[in-house]
């Protein structure tokens, strides 16, 4: 019965097309489910008409109109309702069973004419004319119906709209708030000549009491100002008049500076408010004692201070700070006026801890596209307050295997190794990672604190790592580091490891490891006991965070140095220079010497509420020089897999034109120390949680120096980068894909097709009109499952 099991998965995936064409076509018939003497609601279109009109707005007119339309038409994919029609194709009055469960729940009723009140929307869109300064304006909607199917169009006619003239802030001379109006009325966002706009009055009053907000008027909003308007001046011309409400409370009209400021540091619902428990430090009345964050510590991320103005900047880049705080999960912060004087606040600030000691375990299966799966442990521990100054510290434990269970790699075993069967181990590997984050700057030097929404951290880190592959080595490697990282504004992030430490050694190698190693050179120096002494620079700019931009930008640069310190002291105390057969070395081991430069830049392009088309540029070059005549294995470039080019093997192409041949044999991948790498992607919605994809990949990786085996030849033939060919020396892929959002995390199932690869012969590279549809065979497709969007 085991061996039959590849069949019936065959059997269902071949039925899938049956399915998904059933569904098609029953979906053609779009107003199957219709009544009779109604139609299927299928689009609309809005015009705005104005000859006279000289604002030039009719576009954005008609774009605000639009988003007053209530229902929408199904959703619909290059004219196809996928939802209608799984709706039509699961129709039934039944009120259960499993033909009612997917068409309510997958599915989505046909939005139907009559639902659609034209005199309302119409109504609405001449108000939204109205506020926008177009007070004689008309609205009038026609329907079209053909074959069950309606559309509607909507036209309004505008005139020129009414301007402002005069605009003038009357305030009573005994207000003390006077005088702040008058600072922050030349930045008015309304001025003499601008068409009437109701949404940007209604801005300038929220701008106003912003400023105030800042300027101590603590209780000041923005529903105390009040306008009035004159449109009888003639001329199609308003007179704009903003003052403050008669009714407005003394307490608002007066600023306010802080008295006292109370910071309950272990505050938890339900808790006496008691302040006798108090400990005063620097003007602060810390409550209960230091027991659980120490007060010099917290007050880094306070910037609320006794007898200063209250400023609502202040408070919002207190409220940030302390939420970036990893031992608390709560922050709240309260004024009173003070008991004595009626001009001054009483600040509470309320912190409640998150749990502070964690231990979480994730068992996981990877599945690699070269035929080689097996299951992993994760088991990592979380203190968010190890040493009382809110430091996270994290020890992670990892442990996973690897054995063939589906056919081998792309070559044939190297000479001497045995081939391993489904049931051999073929490697597993061991190791843990501890990580220290400090919510500020811990440095030698004196560093003023940094006036940012988001607390600078200071990392420290420590780990071991142990792999073995049967058959061929045993390689272990340690890293420490020591790293800042802080964001001076929110799409800007600095990441700057100035000490980075890592040393790579092979405990124990094979005869048949050995007897490739001898016949690549460059391969037995990529292997070879070594350590990487040096820093990391990194820059990231990125707007995604404003999910209402059409467009965004994410870049990432990266600059990693090794070596040059420590050649450089060396040099200066008389050290021989270094050759390849005799490098310089520190406790008995070489070290790396090299330069690498990276970057990833992407482009989101909005298309809708949930269509995006993205684009990604990934380039990066890395020199060795000095101590070094080849960069480390660890940091040499390589693309393919599920990330990158999804069409081929994770870590399969190149470098250039290069066929690795049997050298690809699942123990090391093909590399280079330049890259280049495109991705474009359009990204659409299915129906509920299900999105689907569409996309080309592109890249390859060089080197940048011919290497040579012992015989003298070229040791990867085709592999350095050469400007005149290297375009022809791209791999490229296409490919579809599914994915499963479900908000808190996505399952990705990507299948490449490849089109272009660049180590066959000239004329022969183009392989698409090989595709058969298979997931065998060098042209065939591969299959990507992964977490998260690519990229």
């Amino acid at each position: 019965m085991i061996k039959d099991r590849p069949r019936i998965r065959l059997y269902y995936i071949s039925m899938l097309p049956l399915v998904l064409a059933f569904i098609f076509f029953s979906g053609c018939n779009v107003t199957k489910t219709v009544p009779e003497n109604d139609a299927l609601f299928t689009g609309y279109n809005v015009t705005v008409k104005g000859e006279k009109d000289s604002s030039n707005r009719s576009a954005d007119l008609e774009t605000e109109l639009s988003a007053t339309v209530r229902p929408e038409p199904n959703a619909s994919i290059l004219g196809w309702r996928p939802k209608l029609g799984i709706y039509n194709a699961f129709y039934t009055e039944k009120e259960k069973g499993i033909k009612h469960w997917i068409m309510t729940k997958l599915g989505e009723p046909p939005v139907l004419l009559s639902e659609v009140d034209t005199g309302s929307i119409s109504t609405v869109m001449s108000n939204r004319l109205h506020n926008r300064g177009y007070f004689n304006n008309t609205v009038s909607s026609s329907a079209t119906i053909e074959k069950k199917k309606a559309t509607i169009d909507w036209t309004a006619r505008v005139g020129e709209p009414y301007r402002l003239r005069n605009i003038k802030y009357t305030w009573h001379d005994s207000l003390q708030v006077q005088e702040a109006i008058e600072q922050v009325e030349p930045e008015s966002l309304l001025q003499p000549g601008d068409p009437y706009d109701l949404s940007v009055m209604t801005q300038e009053r929220i701008r106003i009491a912003g400023d105030l907000k800042n300027k101590g008027y603590y209780f000041f909003s923005p529903e105390l100002l009040i306008y009035s308007v004159d449109t009888t001046v003639g001329n199609r011309q308003a007179d704009v008049l903003l003052r403050i409400k008669r009714a407005a409370p003394a307490r608002a009209l007066k600023p306010y500076s802080l008295d006292d400021i109370y910071i309950f540091a272990n505050y938890s619902m339900g808790d006496s408010l008691s302040v006798r428990d108090t400990i005063d430090y620097k003007g602060y009345h810390y409550i209960p004692n230091e027991n659980y964050v120490r007060a010099r510590h917290l007050l880094r991320n306070v910037f609320l201070e006794h007898d200063s103005l209250y400023t609502r900047q202040e408070h919002l880049l207190t409220v940030k700070r302390l939420n970036s705080l990893s031992a608390y999960k709560f922050v709240n912060i309260d004024y009173e006026v003070d008991t004595l004087n009626n001009n001054e606040l009483d600040a509470f600030i309320y912190l409640t801890p998150a749990l502070k000691k964690s231990l979480r375990a994730e068992v996981k299966m990877v599945t690699k596209s070269n035929g080689f799966a097996g299951p992993g442990l994760s088991v990592s521990f979380r203190n968010r307050n190890a040493f009382k100054g809110s430091e996270l510290l994290i020890v992670e434990f990892t442990g996973s295997t690897e054995s063939q269970i589906g056919g081998r790699g792309t070559g044939e075993a190297p000479e001497g190794v045995e081939d391993v069967d489904n049931t051999d181990l073929t490697s597993y590997e061991l190791g843990v990672q501890t990580t220290l984050a400090i919510p500020r700057i811990v440095s030698p030097f004196n560093i003023r604190n940094l006036r940012t929404e988001f607390s600078p951290q200071t990392r420290i880190g420590l780990g071991f790592n142990f792999l073995s592959r049967a058959g061929f080595y045993q390689l272990n490697s340690y890293n420490a580091s020591y790293a800042y990282n802080w964001r001076p504004k929110e799409e800007l992030t600095f990441d700057v490891t100035p000490i980075n430490l890592q040393f790579v050694r092979l405990a124990s190698t094979t005869d048949a490891f050995e007897a490739v190693l001898e016949d690549a050179p460059f391969l037995r120096r990529s292997f070879e006991n070594q350590f990487i002494i040096g820093s990391i620079y990194q820059a990231t700019y990125s707007t995604q965070m404003h999910t209402d931009r059409t467009s965004l930008l994410f870049d990432r640069l990266t600059l990693d140095l090794s070596g040059n310190l420590v050649s450089g002291v060396q040099s200066l105390i008389g050290a021989e220079s270094p050759t390849d057969d005799d490098p310089r070395t520190i406790i008995g081991q070489p070290y790396s010497q090299y330069v690498l430069l990276d970057n990833d830049f992407r482009y989101y392009l909005n298309i809708g509420e949930e269509s995006q088309l993205v684009a990604r540029l990934v380039t990066g070059i890395g020199y060795s020089y000095g101590n070094s005549s080849t960069l480390p294995y660890v940091k040499q470039f390589a693309v393919g897999g599920p990330n990158s080019l999804r069409a081929f093997r994770a870590r399969s192409v190149g470098p250039g034109a290069y066929d690795a041949d049997e050298t690809a044999f699942s123990f090391f991948d093909q590399t280079g120390d330049i890259r280049l790498e495109s991705n474009l992607e359009y990204r659409f919605p299915i129906f509920g949680f299900f999105k689907g994809a569409v996309f080309v990949d592109a890249g390859n990786v060089w080197m940048l120096r011919q290497e040579f085996n012992d015989k003298g030849e070229p040791a990867r033939p085709g592999g350095v980068f050469d400007s005149s060919t290297f375009l022809r020396q791209l791999a490229v892929g296409t490919g579809f894909g599914l994915r499963i959002d479900i908000e808190f995390f996505v399952i990705r199932l990507d299948v490449g097709i490849p089109v272009r690869i660049p180590y066959l012969p000239r004329g022969e590279r183009f392989v698409l009109g090989d595709f058969d549809g298979s997931f065998s065979g060098e042209n065939g497709m591969v299959l990507n499952i992964a977490i998260g969007y690519p990229f």
